[in-house]
């Protein structure tokens, strides 16, 4: 059997100037009909035939820790494309695909006819990749099937893949092939081996070292079973498909245990919450620094800033130990030092920590990387969000150093100026032009097109650092630090009428994206200002007139909120931060709709996300989706690169019920408040089971009633429950 050659050359070519953006991948096609699965640090993304075609452009392949451990895997007919029937990954950690045959001739000249054979691939993730392929004879009469395995490892690091260029690689040994399996090799410039094996079960007929082939007799409905275990780096592959399979699924039922419960009459949106709660689930990843929630797949399974701790805020009602895990892992890596290279400062809050052969060798900044100007006020916020949800003060004194070395950045290296805002000019040669949440290199722009120019303090950045300085107020008066409280409390009041006067736009009736060089506001209306509301830092006379911007027709497209308006010079439905529709950005801004007390427009904005998910594959919503108008065909457009599962996508329905809901917890005073509930006309009722606050617990039941929202007590242990109208300070 003629073997495919192994081509190990790369184009010296020199590395782009700066590195990509935050889910911006320049080189890699559309991969809306991927399929991904991933348990912990490791990923598979496959076409629908459930293959690694050679030569995709796609970015295929399975993943380890930042490295490509298999890039082709392609099953045939001995060369001949099999036909699709089901292809799905809905567990998210198992995929299934139904393949089956055109017509085909046999070795003997005989025709089998087509739709005559099925194949069915299912596979799990953990650790490795187990498959178990059936092939099943249908024919009337005894058929021979040749079914061919193309296989092949570059060991590519994901930036790479995602189209970086690099000088030089690592070298690749000829693998070792023995009578069942194969194995890849690889040393890195890093010094460090990595290794594939693939082993098959039974003996394939022939096997050489990028392929295998078996040879099959089947009689009349007669049925052959290949298993293949996939093994990165030598990980244990003891496990067979199906102990994998009940492995995982115990671990996902543990984990909804272990969540709030919530019941609802609409069995679609119970599916929509539970598809959340598990995209999150499959998010986790256990590290060396203890555990967190990945980004989001295939481009950024590993640890971020501003993403873990914005989808730790999301499922905080719904799940406390995120939250927690999250706190510790980022106060593991905080800044320490000042490094250009890394955009590092002392009490700095990473953005990105990558493991590859290119953040191992200083390729790229990202050992980690700190070019984030948000994450470390988020970090302060959902440090004061946990202990209002949990009362845990042993991890406010155990973090304690954390949090002061946050303040201390926000004030010093945030605001090098003294110009009272916290603002972002990149040092790194290889760092992000933009380092706010629309990191994109255009997603900062003026109203004219222009890019504004840094230092840039963006306008939701200072609603963060309000809502941080006065979460850290409360927290530093709960252990006893009043004069520091206070003092806390002054500059966010300062903060807040400097703000509301420098940032707000006459003409416009709504706030700057930003203050770019020489203080001037770019006067583009965005989505960012949304954020605003929900940190609390908009004047109340100014949130009805932010409010309807918003909800006017250049930026609601009837499926949520734009990220640039469509009369903007540089709006393009299709970009990536310029006219898009990212859920998460909605979640927030909800968050400040109900904090505002606009509680029709909250619900309108549910629902637009709510009717969306019918739109997408297991009713998940991606990390964004295209901001063309909403159209009598019903369906949203999908952006062809997106990540799904996307952690702070996972997060936008679990904050979206929270602020329907209107749950305000306080646990040192073991007190629930419930503000201004109202359900959409979607929701009849709403049970939520085991809601914890601190050490108590309380069920309840809402229920829609002639367009009024009425709210019972079931059960409660320990706390008081208080409606009212009035958001608290």
């Amino acid at each position: 059997m003629p073997a495919r050659q192994l081509d190990s050359s790369t184009a010296a070519t020199s590395m782009h100037s700066q590195l990509l953006p935050h889910g911006e991948p320049i080189a890699l096609a559309d991969i809306r009909d991927a399929l991904v699965i991933k348990e912990g640090d490791v990923f598979l993304m496959t076409d629908t035939e459930g293959n690694l075609p050679r030569d995709s452009v796609a970015g295929y392949g399975l993943y380890k820790g930042d490295t490509r451990h298999l890039s082709v895997w392609d099953l045939s007919f001995d060369e001949i494309r099999p036909i699709v029937l089901l292809s799905t990954a809905e567990l998210g950690y198992s995929s299934e695909h139904h393949l089956t045959n055109p017509p085909m001739a046999t070795t003997g000249g005989r025709i089998i006819p087509k739709e005559t054979l099925e194949v069915r691939r299912q596979r799990v993730v953990n650790q490795s990749l187990h498959e178990t392929i059936q092939v099943t004879n249908f024919n009337i009469v005894r058929s021979t099937i040749v079914l061919r395995f193309d296989f092949d490892a570059d060991f590519m690091d994901i930036f790479e893949v995602r189209g970086v260029k690099r000088h030089r690689r690592g070298t690749l040994s000829k693998p070792l092939v023995a009578k069942d399996k194969v194995t890849f090799r690889y040393r890195g410039l890093d010094g460090a081996r990595r290794t594939t094996q693939i082993r098959f079960s039974p003996t394939p007929d022939q096997i050489w070292y990028n392929g295998a082939l078996f040879t099959l007799p089947l009689r009349h409905r007669e049925t052959a079973v290949i298993t293949v275990t996939i093994s990165p780096n030598g990980a244990p592959s003891d496990d067979h498909f199906y102990a994998g399979l009940q492995k995982l699924d115990s671990c996902y039922r543990d984990w909804l245990r272990s969540c709030t419960e919530v019941f609802t009459n609409n069995d679609f949106f119970n599916t929509m919450l539970q598809r959340s709660l598990r995209d999150t689930r499959l998010l986790m990843t256990d590290g060396e620094d203890g555990r967190f929630v990945a980004a989001g797949t295939p481009w950024f399974n590993c640890l971020f800033g501003r993403d873990s701790l914005i989808t730790s805020f999301q499922v905080l009602a719904l799940n406390h130990e995120v939250a927690r895990d999250t706190l510790h892992a980022l106060a593991r890596w905080q800044g320490r030092e000042i490094n250009d290279w890394r955009d590092e400062e002392p009490g700095k809050i990473l953005h990105e920590l990558r493991s590859g052969e290119m953040a191992s060798l200083g390729e790229i900044p990202m050992a980690p990387y700190y070019g984030s100007v948000d994450a470390t006020p988020l970090f302060l916020i959902l440090a004061a969000e946990y202990v209002a949800w949990t009362g845990d003060l042993g991890l406010v004194h155990q973090l304690e150093p954390n949090l002061m070395a946050a303040l201390e950045w926000i004030d010093t290296y945030g605001d090098s100026d003294r110009c009272g805002y916290v603002e972002y000019s990149k040092r790194s040669a290889k760092g992000l032009l933009n380092q706010g949440w629309k990191d994109s290199r255009d997603g900062i722009v003026n109203s004219d097109g222009t890019l504004v120019r840094p230092p840039i303090a963006l306008v939701e950045v200072q609603g963060y650092v309000y809502a941080a300085k006065r979460g850290m107020a409360w927290l530093m008066s709960l252990l006893g630090k009043k004069s520091l409280a206070r003092k806390l409390r002054r500059e966010a009041t300062l903060l807040k009428t400097r703000f509301n006067q420098d940032f707000w736009l006459e003409d416009e009736e709504f706030y700057a994206l930003a203050l770019g060089a020489n203080k001037e506001p770019a006067t583009s209306i965005t989505s960012n200002p949304g954020h605003c509301l929900w940190t609390g830092i908009v004047d109340a006379d100014k949130a009805p007139k932010v409010v309807e911007r918003l909800f006017s027709n250049d930026m609601f497209s009837g499926w949520g909120i734009r990220t640039l308006s469509s009369r903007a010079a540089r709006y393009n439905p299709l970009g990536y931060h310029l006219g898009s529709i990212w859920p998460h950005d909605n979640s927030l801004i909800g968050m400040g709709l109900k904090r505002y007390g606009f509680e029709e427009e909250l619900n309108e904005l549910t629902t637009a996300l709510y009717d969306c998910c019918h739109g997408f594959d297991y009713y998940r919503l991606p990390e964004l989706f295209c901001g063309v108008p909403r159209s009598a065909q019903n369906l949203p457009v999908r952006y062809p690169v997106a990540c799904r599962p996307q952690a702070w996508a996972a997060g936008t329905f679990p904050l979206l019920l929270r602020a329907i809901l209107g749950l305000v917890p306080s646990a040192p005073e073991k007190e629930l408040l419930i503000v201004r509930p109202r359900l959409p006309y979607w929701l009849e009722e709403v049970e939520v089971r085991g809601l914890t606050v601190g050490d108590s617990a309380v069920d309840l039941l809402y229920q829609r009633r002639k367009g009024r929202t009425q709210v019972s007590v079931l059960a409660r242990r320990g706390i008081k429950v208080s409606l009212t109208r009035k958001w608290p300070r």
